[in-house]
């Protein structure tokens, strides 16, 4: 058959892959799935290839592509002898389809996926088929497909940079010797698509201050071969940011003898331990005691408005988070304060939910042994058999549901 007729299609597992470690430290990794070819006969397969390759954009996309890297290619059917490790599933009448499941190994070296406004490192995987040899000199003989595919990576568990990244974040300065300004937050590291949290403390050292504003951002610094049209080497930009004013008016009084607060639409909210004192014909509240500012900075999703950290590549990326201020002196004069302490993006894995049949389909579900039920009591855990993890024969291979089994708790220790 010179022609395919049919639909052929790759399901990744996960959209993602992965790596752990740093370029030169990290082990290869995989890329899993299955390829479905939907038919209404059986196909047989002379060839079936699958091609990690670099996304290439097309001429009227001013964005720049880096392609460092020629294709990684997985061969799961050849001369239509299927590779060892690969697993064919036949075709089955009702749905029509047909599948083969591989797994391909890509080096740890990879460089991560970045998309910007001017430069991108993206890749895709194309699935490319054809059922007899003859088709392998005619054009319309083969089927293909592609989808897209991100490489991200996070750093080795055991690293030290995994270590100084999950500890809390504390930053302090002193302006001018009037004011501390403190930063905290609950850890380094924020994922795209959340909300991050974070704490800033104004603190006077004198008096004679007023704050008129204060709020978050989180910046990011791009450094590479970027080539914009600017022809600079480093860009940095806001991503996210929340900000308010304050006034006496926007506090709630109600409590005078405990703390004061103010919850405002934002993202930004401040509290004071009491009143502040009015300041007539001044805007602004005075820094006449600790101002404690709570926000809340949307991180936007990942390759849209940010860019996961990298470290290491053609392209790196950075960022930080800037605890800001509007301070008024004693002089009427207005400053922008600036408080700034490195963050990192990283990747928030997801495990996604496998498609296993439930325990009501037993159908699809074969008990192929069962144990003996034993209860949990603390009583009887002792004295338990040794045969009692033994599978008993009448119970082999039944075509019902597991049985239910009941769990007791108990804080007694079994002994040995």
């Amino acid at each position: 058959m010179l022609f395919i007729k049919g639909k052929l299609e790759v399901v990744l597992d996960s959209p993602d892959v992965v790596l752990y470690g740093s370029p030169r430290e990290a082990r290869f990794a995989e890329i899993t799935g299955r390829v479905v070819l939907t038919t209404k006969q059986a196909q047989s397969a002379s060839s079936l290839i699958v091609r990690l390759k670099p996304k290439y954009q097309n001429s009227f996309n001013p964005v720049l592509s880096i392609l460092w890297m020629s294709d990684i290619t997985y061969t799961i059917v050849k001369d239509g002898r299927i590779d060892d490790a690969s697993v064919e599933i036949p075709h089955d009448s009702s749905t029509g389809q047909q599948q083969w499941r591989f797994a391909m190994a890509i080096p740890g070296n990879i460089f991560e996926s970045v998309h910007t406004p001017d430069v991108s490192i993206t890749y895709e995987l194309v699935v490319e088929m054809r059922t007899a040899s003859v088709s392998r000199w005619i054009p319309f003989g083969k089927l293909s497909h592609s989808v897209p595919i991100c490489i991200k990576r996070l750093p080795a568990s055991d690293s030290a940079w995994a270590t100084i990244a999950n500890e809390p974040m504390y930053a302090s300065a002193v302006w001018r010797n009037s004011v501390e300004m403190t930063a905290i937050a609950g850890s380094r590291v924020m994922h795209d698509a959340q909300s991050f949290e974070v704490t800033g403390v104004v603190r006077p050292l004198h008096k004679g201050m007023r704050l008129l504003c204060a709020g978050f951002e989180i910046r990011e610094s791009l450094e590479g071969n970027l080539r914009c049209p600017t022809q600079e080497t480093s860009q940095r930009s806001t991503v996210a940011k929340c900000s308010c004013e304050i006034t006496t008016a926007s506090l709630d009084p109600a409590r005078s003898s405990g703390p004061v607060s103010s919850d405002t639409s934002s993202g930004v909210r401040f509290k004071m331990e009491y009143p502040p004192a009015s300041i007539p014909h001044r805007t602004g509240v005075a820094i006449d005691q600790e101002i404690q500012v709570f926000g809340a900075v949307n991180v936007p999703c990942a390759y849209t408005e940010i860019q996961y950290d990298i470290a290491t590549g053609p392209i790196r990326v950075s960022h930080e988070l800037v605890f800001s201020a509007s301070i008024v002196d004693e002089h009427g004069q207005v400053h922008n304060v600036r408080l700034s302490s490195g963050i990192y993006v990283f990747p928030k894995l997801t495990q996604a939910p496998l498609d296993l049949p439930r325990y009501e389909h037993s159908d699809k579900d074969i008990l192929l042994a069962a144990g003996r039920r034993w209860s949990l009591d603390s009583s009887t855990v002792a004295c338990l058999p040794s045969w009692a993890g033994s599978i008993d024969a009448q119970h082999t291979c039944q075509d019902s549901p597991p049985p239910a089994y009941s769990h007791v708790i108990s804080t007694a220790i079994p002994s040995s």
